[in-house]
């Protein structure tokens, strides 16, 4: 089994130290008092790493509106280039931002707006971490907004007349870092010239592992996959859904057919998009092998 290509991902979302001028008058810093989150803004950017480019999103905002301020398109393999993204400016980093990133990144290519994509997902999963900054008046109201936003939109929330137990980050206080995110995915050559691929996710509330077998035509013959980690004791059984991938056609993967099959309501969102990375690989080096 030879590895052939690799695709790898790092997301956060992190506060940028206080502007100059901004200490004490003596040039002491200032005291953190408990659950108190520093003044400033917030960065968010998500480097991309292939067998064959390496990119970068970056995003500038405003951590009490997630309005931002700056948006920058990086290129580190040759030739590079930074690009600045006017058309982002004033649009807000949250859900419904697709039709921004649509128009801003047209001349960009899809590996720009599926980064982009990725770097707006830290910004929302880091929003636990901000809850005075964003107006809510306590842990509850935060966790109540959720409760209506999501509803049905994975397991637990599809299961809250019924859950055990509640998502409890009030012990999260972070001052500097707020969110990481990594995923790999790595495609192997089988003997008989299939492939296998492994795809790994993991954050600061969720950790996944999912591995396909493949013919050459790509459509699966071997799926598993577990959820080391998560938020909550419901969530690790969404993992039954992959068992219905066996003889499904990875060719050109659609996420929403993807995310019927895997349970939508009744499974997990990060499963899903795991699944989906591991596809766009497994597609990708059928790609550069000329197999499709």
């Amino acid at each position: 089994m030879i590895n052939i290509f690799q695709r790898h991902w790092h997301a956060s979302t992190r506060f940028s130290p206080p502007k100059p001028g901004k200490a004490d008058a003596d040039g002491a810093a200032a005291v953190m008092e408990p659950g108190q989150q520093p003044k400033g803004e917030l960065i968010a950017e998500t480097i991309y790493c292939d067998t064959d480019c390496e990119v970068g999103a970056r995003l500038r905002l405003d951590p009490n509106s997630f309005e931002i301020m700056e948006a920058t398109w990086e290129t580190y393999s040759l030739p590079v280039t930074i690009t600045d993204l006017p058309g982002l400016r004033g649009a807000v980093a949250y859900f419904n931002s697709g039709p921004a990133l649509t128009k801003a990144l047209a001349d960009l290519g899809p590996v720009a707006r599926t980064t982009f994509n990725e770097t707006i997902g830290c910004v929302i999963l880091s929003e636990p971490f901000l809850i005075k900054e964003r107006g809510f008046a306590s842990y509850a109201a935060y966790r109540e907004y959720w409760d209506v936003i999501y509803l049905n939109a994975c397991r637990y929330y599809s299961s809250l007349d019924t859950a055990s137990e509640l998502w409890d980050f009030s012990d999260y206080t972070r001052t500097s870092i707020l969110f990481n995110r990594f995923a790999s995915q790595s495609v192997f050559v089988l003997p008989g010239g299939g492939l296998r691929v492994i795809g790994t996710y993991s954050d600061t509330f969720h950790e996944i592992s999912v591995e396909f077998d493949t013919e050459s035509n790509l459509v699966i013959t071997r799926a598993a996959g577990v959820l080391l980690r998560t938020p909550h004791a419901i969530c690790p059984g969404t993992n039954v859904y992959l068992q219905q991938l066996t003889g499904y056609d990875a060719k050109n993967p659609v996420k929403k057919q993807l995310a019927k099959v895997l349970g939508q309501g009744d499974g997990c969102v990060h499963l899903i998009d795991t699944v989906y990375d591991a596809l766009i690989a497994v597609n990708m080096t059928a790609n550069r092998r000329g197999g499709l």
